[in-house]
């Protein structure tokens, strides 16, 4: 029996995969050689041979996530202030800016992109200037704290930064957006640096 994985992509629904066999007739009476193709009639599959290749090592991968050791240590201090990750923090910050401390799109501002207007209440808690970039990530870092604490889940607190407490936790997206999904994959990446 031979396996073959069939994918569906379907527009608008995403990738759906599902496994087939496929049977090739018991009844065949000439050998097949390896380059021959066995016509089952849905599906055209060749036979193998299996030989020892020796194969190269793979090369040596470096971390595409870079920061400036300022931006580094600002996340260091802040998620170890707060109790976070210092690499989910710091993959935030790649996210929204690139690291670039002067990063600004309407009313976003700083390392991580901060709206001021959303955050008055943790800005004059911690007594932060959002336009410090040290105070930016120290404001965020005390955000995904609490958002961590309440609902358990890094997804969601990063899912709250992003798109606003009230929609995040409405969603309740357990497994994540694709935007906290990139963060705990470039985090993971950032970890194995």
């Amino acid at each position: 029996m031979l396996k073959k994985l069939l994918c569906v992509v379907t527009i608008g629904f995403g990738v759906m995969c599902t496994s087939m066999t496929v049977q090739a007739e018991e009844s065949v009476e000439t050998p097949i050689e390896a380059s021959e193709e066995v016509n089952t009639g849905e599906v055209k599959t060749t036979e193998e041979t299996t030989e020892t290749q020796e194969v190269a090592p793979a090369p040596e991968q470096t971390c595409s996530i870079v920061l400036s050791p300022e931006v580094h240590a600002y996340c260091e201090q802040a998620a170890s202030e707060f109790g976070i990750d210092s690499n989910i923090l710091k993959a935030l910050v790649y996210t929204e800016s690139r690291g670039n401390v002067a990063a600004r799109n309407r009313c976003y501002i700083g390392l991580t992109q901060l709206n001021p207007g959303n955050f008055g209440e943790a800005i004059a808690t911690l007594g932060a200037d959002p336009n410090d970039a040290y105070q930016n990530v120290r404001i965020c870092a005390y955000m995904l704290s609490g958002w961590m604490q309440k609902y358990g889940n890094v997804y969601i607190a990063l899912d709250c930064w992003h798109q606003g407490e009230g929609s995040a936790a409405a969603a309740n997206r357990t497994d994540g957006t694709n935007y906290s999904r990139t963060i705990c994959s470039n985090a993971q990446i950032l970890a194995a640096a």
